[in-house]
């Protein structure tokens, strides 16, 4: 049974964005915040996001790896409405599992979000995000998170802190510098040399970290690129481990699986500094 909270059981209309009352709560800020038409009622969030990716190799009204950012958000949502005060606390994604499903409504469809805890403590949530576009299924992903007070997560991270990083100031994000692609036999590498606060912006205020969703969805491409034709994704597992820093190197790797006449899977892997930061195993299905 999904934990339900009766905490806020009357109905919040959000539709203005940034939604105050939201915002409070969580650590994500506009642009990386981009959820729309948000309702929070009897412990369920619902909202609305569209995919501001351009064409590409991936089928679908949404890139699955830009639906998981708009989904874990939703996620750590959820579970900041069902706090019992509005203290902003810092929701770590840890792991998630996706679960895709065709769907043909063509990119920039509206996707209609529902997110619901499954559980909540102190410490660690784990929400439940079913995802919809054009009345047909999209995926279904569930995200854990660490959970940090304001307070802990600046004693945690204080060597991190840049005073003149606002997400305020920041009305887009930038995408990473495109680096160097290089094959080493199966493996299929990227490496950034340097990654842009740009690319971290409205993740977090005065800490720039590259979200989880960004980074794998580098590696997402680059399993697309090395499928060479267009896709879908199926299934994937997230487990991430560390951030990523405006200023560090960054370092993706992708090697091919398990191959079938219907998906092949991939083992990828992503680094900062060196540092392992996050591992994901990925099924995509090509669409011919």
């Amino acid at each position: 049974m999904l934990y339900r909270d009766v905490l806020n059981t009357d109905l919040l209309d959000l539709n203005i964005l940034p939604a105050p009352e939201l915002l409070q709560r969580i650590c994500v800020r506009p642009p990386y915040f981009a959820l729309e038409q948000l309702r929070y009622q009897a412990g369920v969030l619902s909202a609305v996001a569209t995919s501001a990716s351009s064409d590409g190799p991936e089928y679908g009204p949404m890139p699955g790896a830009e639906l998981s950012r708009h989904a874990a958000i939703a996620g750590l949502s959820v579970a900041a409405m069902a706090q019992s005060d509005d203290h902003r606390r810092y929701y770590l994604a840890q792991e998630a599992r996706y679960s895709g499903t065709l769907n043909r409504a063509p990119l920039g469809t509206p996707v209609h979000l529902t997110a619901e805890l499954i559980s909540l403590d102190k410490r660690q949530a784990r929400s439940r995000i079913v995802a919809t576009a054009d009345g047909a299924p999209l995926a279904e992903v569930e995200v854990s998170y660490t959970i940090l007070t304001d307070s802990a997560f600046s004693r945690l991270f204080r060597n991190r802190y840049q005073p003149h990083f606002s997400a305020a100031a920041l009305t887009e994000i930038l995408p990473l510098p495109l680096g160097q692609v290089r094959q080493e036999g199966a493996l299929l590498v990227r490496e950034v040399d340097q990654v842009p606060a740009g690319s971290c912006a409205g993740h977090f205020d005065g800490y720039p970290a590259m979200p989880v969703a960004i980074l794998m969805g580098q590696l997402a491409e680059l399993a697309g690129q090395a499928l060479g034709q267009p896709f879908h994704i199926s299934e994937a597992t997230v487990r991430a481990s560390d951030f990523c820093w405006a200023g560090e190197a960054a370092r993706f790797e992708v090697t091919a699986g398990l191959t079938t006449p219907h998906s092949t899977g991939f083992t990828c892997a992503a680094f900062a500094d060196e540092r392992a930061i996050g591992q994901m195993e990925l099924t995509l299905v090509p669409l011919r």
